[in-house]
Formats: C-alpha cells, structure tokens, sequence
C-alpha cells in the first residue's frame, strides 16, 4: 500500500507544475458591417480565440490568444475584469473605457502589446467610489508584468495577493481586446460568442453568465505536502 502511495506521489510531482484551465471564444465574431457600425472582421489581432488561466501558490497567470498576429500590428489591448467580492463597480473600469460588469468589477489588469509591451493592474475602492492603479510594469518594482508576447498570444503574470486572492478563493471574470484610443471599448469578449459591439466606442458589458475560476494548489505543491504526511506516519 505504502509503495503504491509513493508511485503517487511520484506521478503528482513530474506532472504539470501549474493548475490551470482554458475557457475558449467563438472565432470570427467580431462585427463585418453587414448590421451597421464598422467592419472590425479585418482585426484578427482583437478576436480572442482562448484565455488559460493557471497559478501557483502565490502567483496567476492568463495566457490570452488571438486570432491574428499581435506582432505584426502591434497596437492591441488586452484587459482583463475581476469580481471576487462583494460590492464594486457596475459599470466602469480601471481605464475608464466603455466596459462594466453588472455583478460589481473589483479588479482590472489592463495590457499592450506595443512599445515592448506592458501592464498595470487596479482595485475598486467602494469607499471613495474609485479606482487605484496598484501596480504597473513601467514603475517597478512590479507585482504584474508581461510574462511573454509571441505571435498570438500574450501571457500576464500578477502575484495572487495583488488580486486579492489566496488559494481556495474562486472569482468570476471576462476578457477583452480593444483599440488603442482611451474611449475604444470592448471589440471581442472571451465569454461572448457573438458580436460585442457594432463600433469602437459603444459600451458594452462583460458577458453574463461569467466565467468562473478557482485558485487551488499546483500538483507539486499537493504532492510535497503528502510526501511530509508519510514521513509523519513512518515516524508514528
């Protein structure tokens, strides 16, 4: 019994390093003109295809891909809205863009790929009914920071604590793309399979139902914790 308990273990700790879970967008759903607005179809590089979340014991990470190549354009906008507890803002952002969330937003990472890219994270601040930039990539040191740009996709990376988190917390939450113009609003949401918007600056909502995730312990840390539970027991 006792080996088969360490083959176990053995197994949880060359698995992944990382928990984690990819939610998926219907691609092709930004809005072609035929209804009115703008044809935004040409933008591949706003049309998110997917976002993987994963953390560790004290950091997450969310790995947002695109339909088209955000190198070659180099001008998108990548955010992410966060509600984990109760309370916060119905219809606003950290960047103050046309985008809510009707639940009550109380965090928002916002992100570009442009000039080396970079991103800043924000908290809703009930009592003064605003919201404060924490941290930012360009004024380190840094919580947040641009884990990595490739072709397609671009992977955010924050500490757990800077979103207010801890292991066994669970959150709702949608992502977005947009434009570089400070009134551009949502172009793709991850959890919208439809259209999001007819043009730049309409306002829009994150997608309700929301998606939902759950911070939980990575394989290794699982498998350490039972590796010192059989000492404890070869012990007694």
């Amino acid at each position: 019994m006792k080996k088969l308990v360490v083959l176990a273990i053995l197994g949880l700790l060359v698995a992944p390093a990382m928990a984690q879970e990819t939610y998926t967008d219907a691609i092709g759903d930004l809005n072609a003109g035929s209804m009115g607005g703008s044809d935004l179809s040409g933008f591949t590089h706003l049309d998110i295809a997917e976002m993987t979340i994963s953390n560790t014991l004290t950091d997450i990470s969310f790995a947002i891909t695109l339909n088209g190549d955000i190198q070659a354009t180099d001008w998108g906008k990548y955010m992410i809205i966060i509600d984990s507890i109760d309370g916060g803002d119905v219809d606003g952002n950290g960047w103050g863009r046309p985008i809510g969330m009707a639940a009550g937003a109380d965090y928002w990472i916002g992100s570009w790929v442009d000039t080396g890219g970079g991103a800043e994270t924000y908290h809703y601040e009930m009592a003064g009914e605003e919201w404060i930039r924490d941290k930012a990539t360009w004024d380190p040191p840094s919580d947040i920071f641009v884990a990595g740009i490739e072709q397609f996709t671009v992977t955010l990376t924050t500490t757990l604590d800077s979103l207010g988190l801890m292991v066994g917390d669970s959150f709702d939450f949608d992502a977005f793309s947009s434009g570089g113009g400070d009134g551009d609003g949502a172009i793709d949401s991850l959890g919208n399979p439809d259209v999001q918007v007819m043009d730049w600056g309409e306002y829009s909502e994150a997608y309700v139902p929301s998606m939902s995730y759950t911070v939980v312990p990575e394989p290794v840390s699982i498998a350490l914790l039972a590796l010192g539970g059989l000492a404890l027991i070869r012990r007694r």
